[in-house]
């Protein structure tokens, strides 16, 4: 990432820095903070997906690029394919799991950001899908989300 003038962040194609948390694998392009939002694109094989979860102070936007996923919000079920656009507001249960036995590929904004930290502390400490929930919970508590329930 190369702030330019005036605040701007860009970051070269096949920039950004990888990170494997929780089993997925991302790229993140840009680490936000309460000014700048924070992107990743994440791959996300069919079936994978991470638990219910709330964020408590940001809006989180997917742009499917390839594939499909199954998203809940608020307990209601629904698919976006490649292309589509969702956006799920602040405060919202939510979740979303890989629909397409090729995998998918989504575009995800937080908005503020600095949620994509979680990743980055995950991996720092060691944390994955197997270790203590309280752990993990303790994590999320961090970085504004509170997780609300098994994946999809």
């Amino acid at each position: 990432m190369d702030p330019l003038m005036a605040g701007a962040v860009h970051t070269p194609a096949g920039g950004g820095a990888p990170n494997d948390a929780f089993g997925l694998s991302r790229r993140i392009h840009v680490q936000g903070n309460a000014h700048i939002p924070s992107v990743w694109e994440e791959d996300i094989p069919e079936g994978a997906g991470p638990p219910r979860h709330i964020h408590t102070n940001a809006a989180e936007v997917f742009v499917v690029l390839r594939g499909r996923l199954l998203f809940e919000a608020d307990g209601h079920q629904f698919h976006a394919d490649a292309g589509d656009t969702v956006v799920i507001p602040m405060g919202t249960v939510h979740a979303f799991k890989g629909a397409a036995p090729e995998g998918s590929v989504a575009l995800i904004t937080l908005s503020p950001g600095g949620g994509e930290g979680l990743f980055v502390a995950a991996t720092d400490r060691g944390l994955g899908p197997q270790s203590d929930p309280a752990d993990i919970a303790a994590l999320g508590a961090e970085f504004d989300v509170t997780f609300a329930g098994p994946p999809l």
